[in-house]
């Protein structure tokens, strides 16, 4: 629970890889996040959802501002955070971003080789679980992909038909290995986290339906009717 200017808020940061869950947070943000802003406003609470996919700007990305923006929004929307995982470890970013940035996050040192996505992971739930009463992570069924159309397949896995084309097939399969087992790691220390957990939901419907009820449950806890 927050309050903003006098209003009691609701503020949720929402984290996943971007390549293979556009379809999940569109389900997420179109029909999930306007029945609970709906139920919110009944209760006489606000609520917010931060879905940065397409809010950063290209300059941004260039001049390494994404991981302080992201871990910033972050800290603005506890305790509530959304975490979603596929088959997809992520882009790792080539440097963890300003020295200012490691003097604010020191733990960051430790991390250089992680992906976006645990960073946020981590920095949201993962480090400090007593922090995260409003913290819910959904692991997509692996399952999911093939029930995709067959050119459709390559963006739910590792490496992607750009990774490939930017580095050669044998570079991007090398790197790859690596994140395959950090992805199985960061899975592992999710179910082992003692926070809320849904595994193996089957579909971007689904996760809506899961999302939908698990904050329902939050906003009757804290705001009963």
């Amino acid at each position: 629970m927050r309050s903003d200017g006098g209003a009691t808020l609701i503020r949720v940061f929402v984290s996943s890889n971007y390549r293979d869950m556009g379809a999940d947070r569109d389900e997420l943000m179109k029909r999930t996040f306007p029945s609970l802003r709906r139920l919110c406003a009944s209760r006489g609470v606000t609520w917010d959802a931060v879905d940065l996919r397409w809010g950063i700007t290209d300059e941004q990305k260039a001049e390494g501002q994404v991981l302080p923006i992201c871990l910033a929004e972050i800290d603005r929307s506890r305790p509530y955070f959304v975490g979603l995982l596929g088959e997809r470890y992520g882009w790792v970013p080539e440097a963890i971003g300003p020295p200012e940035l490691l003097e604010q996050y020191p733990w960051l040192a430790e991390y250089s080789d992680r992906s976006m996505t645990e960073l946020e992971f981590l920095h949201g739930a993962l480090k400090d679980p007593t922090m995260a009463d409003g913290a819910f992570f959904y692991l997509r069924d692996p399952a999911y992909i093939d029930t995709l159309l067959p050119d459709e397949r390559a963006a739910y896995r590792e490496p992607s038909e750009f990774e490939v084309s930017k580095s050669g097939l044998a570079a991007a399969e090398g790197r790859i290995g690596g994140q395959r087992g950090k992805l199985a790691d960061l899975k592992a220390r999710i179910v082992s986290s003692g926070l809320p957990v849904r595994l193996n939901y089957p579909d971007p419907h689904a996760l809506g339906d899961l999302v939908l009820a698990d904050f329902m449950a939050v906003v009757d806890r804290l705001y009963p009717a």
